[in-house]
């Protein structure tokens, strides 16, 4: 039985929730008295992020889980979700936090499944060493419908250990299919969670594999909110070590690609700290936050602000007016092919 726990308030509701992401890669609450509601959570996802996690995320993307007429995406549909992971990236690395917020469960079905990423890894490491080492050393192209991720299984994305997972294996991918297997395998160690109205899931993305039973009647509906954060949860330190080795030899052998293929591939330059600050107010203006109020809490002029603002924009718009140099998968397909001849 997993316990629902009742939201403590803003001073120990985050620390509760990062000891409980660290210990198991999940928690289960629910707000109090109306505080965390799901509507909060569509109506004002950055702030709802920042509640339950006690600091300003770095980017929130929301999206409706709900089936529609036609609907052919898992979000959209009401089929049965296979085990993956929630890959697309923000600066190179995928979300770290996912948030299931509940509007409504379905009549029969639609349970929420979980499975530790790292206990599985642990479990492949002591069956199948070669499956394991590869998982972490072997670069190839990982298919989602939001657009491929290019790199090992397991990696280093933004300094944060993440394992990589698809929810249908790609003909011809022998790594892919050996790690289903071992998911498929894993069925005694899958978690079932039966969210009520109200309820709210936060997952260690960047660990945990989550999936769905199909389900009927009801409109099952569910707020998700992908959070990438500046914090980092914690991960095998052994698993750090050789994702990290494998990260230094691949960035040796691309040191001549350029920074947009290295990037997506989780081997570009560190972000700079003031840099990614900056970003962060940009993207806190664009979505609606007084610049007086920005300018107080920072305590730097409205006008830099809006300079700030005017450089990010015209810096996006240089960029999206042609592809930039190694950002097109041809190009990570043939870095990919460079990191395997050594």
């Amino acid at each position: 039985m997993i316990e629902r726990w009742i939201w403590p308030g803003a001073e120990r509701g985050p620390v509760r929730l990062h000891d409980e992401l660290a210990a198991r890669g999940f928690a289960v609450l629910r707000g109090d008295e109306g505080a965390l509601a799901p509507e909060e959570a569509a109506r004002a996802p950055w702030g709802f992020a920042e509640r339950l996690l006690g600091a300003r995320p770095l980017l929130v993307e929301r999206q409706p889980i709900k089936a529609v007429p036609g609907g052919r995406s898992f979000a959209a549909s009401s089929a049965a979700a296979p085990l993956h992971t929630d890959s697309q990236c923000f600066a190179g690395a995928p979300p770290a936090v996912q948030i299931m917020a509940c509007v409504r469960p379905a009549e029969r079905g639609g349970g929420c499944l979980l499975l530790d990423g790292w206990a599985l890894l642990a479990t492949i490491e002591r069956d199948d060493p070669e499956l394991f080492r590869a998982l972490f050393t072997v670069y190839r192209r990982i298919p989602f419908v939001f657009g491929d991720v290019f790199g090992p299984t397991v990696s280093l994305r933004d300094g944060a250990l993440a394992l990589t997972h698809a929810p249908i294996v790609p003909p011809g991918d022998a790594i892919a299919a050996r790690l289903a297997r071992f998911v498929e395998a894993s069925g005694r160690e899958v978690i079932e969670l039966s969210l009520g109205a109200g309820d709210i899931l936060v997952v260690d993305n960047r660990r945990m594999l989550h999936g769905r039973r199909a389900f009927e009647g009801g409109a099952r509906e569910f707020v998700r909110l992908l959070v990438w954060t500046g914090a980092k949860l914690p991960s095998p330190r052994a698993y750090n070590a050789l994702a990290a080795q494998v990260a230094e030899d691949a960035a040796r052998r691309l040191a001549a690609a350029p920074e947009a293929t290295r990037r997506r591939l989780g081997l570009g330059a560190p972000p700079l700290p003031e840099a990614r600050r900056r970003l962060g107010l940009v993207l806190e203006m664009l979505r609606g936050v007084p610049p007086g109020v920005l300018a107080a809490r920072e305590r730097i002029p409205e006008p830099e602000l809006y300079r700030l603002r005017d450089a990010a924009l015209a810096a996006a718009e240089a960029a999206l007016a042609g592809a930039a140099e190694g950002a097109d998968d041809g190009a990570l397909a043939e870095a990919i092919a460079r990191t395997s001849r050594g």
